[in-house]
């Protein structure tokens, strides 16, 4: 699939949802990195996607892993990502570097990074694990559409969600994800009762399989626990053959 196709999507509601970024103190920027999550990045970050330039041959196989993650971050994060990258984007962040060190077998032609949340947030002196503001239900609405588009588009198998954030974002959509509650329960909760809570195959979204992992910005809480062990066997192909 052509990525632009997801951006050719995403210019259609740049205007039309305006006033819903807004009230969810979000800003709808997007495209403006070769390297780095979609949708300000081209949600593929490989070797050769770092130096050449954004075209509309960049594509990704279907079938692949999709890695989720919540939001791209504040305007200060954005800004001073594009600063410290010539444009590149993400390439010393603290997410990708874990995930390349900790997690290599991602990084391939057919692992797709995005967020679930669109735009960036315009509150200009958060940090960047800071609980977004307030969303309006028209902003989590299109958000979970055009994720959804994403879905059908990209057609992954296998879906890495990263941290409490994506959980609970996707805990409010409903359906099978309520498998993941309470809001505030520990990740650990989910792996810990040896019923594989931690996984979810969500029939609704044609049997794709999402597995939650801690967000790699806390290396130590991913380290602490068999997170990454349990992440390899769901990557594992052999085990995704039946």
């Amino acid at each position: 699939m052509k990525i632009k196709q997801l951006f050719d999507e995403l210019e259609k509601i740049k205007v039309s949802t305006k006033s819903d970024f807004e009230k969810s103190g979000m800003v709808n920027r997007f495209d403006e990195m070769k390297y780095g999550f979609f949708p300000f990045g081209l949600g593929i970050l490989t070797e050769n996607n770092k130096i050449k330039d954004t075209s509309p041959t960049d594509e990704i196989e279907e079938g692949g892993i999709m890695v989720l993650g919540n939001d791209f971050g504040t305007v200060t994060y954005v800004n001073d990502v594009i600063k410290d990258s010539d444009g590149l984007g993400e390439i010393k962040g603290t997410t990708v570097r874990n995930m390349e060190k900790r997690i290599p077998g991602l990084f391939t032609d057919k692992t797709f990074f995005t967020n679930f949340y669109l735009g960036v947030r315009t509150n200009k002196d958060a940090k960047m694990m800071v609980k977004i503001e307030e969303l309006s239900d028209g902003y989590k609405t299109l958000c979970y559409d055009f994720f959804r588009m994403q879905l059908d588009l990209v057609k992954p198998k296998l879906v890495v969600c990263l941290g409490h954030h994506v959980k609970n974002a996707l805990i409010s959509t409903g359906g099978v994800f309520e498998k993941w509650k309470p809001k505030s329960g520990s990740l650990k909760e989910l792996y810990s009762d040896g019923k594989d809570k931690y996984i979810i195959e969500n029939t609704a979204l044609n049997g794709i399989k999402f597995i939650i992992i801690p967000h790699p910005c806390f290396l130590p809480e991913l380290l602490k626990y068999p997170y990454l062990e349990k992440l390899k066997d769901f990557l594992n192909p052999d085990k995704q053959s039946s």
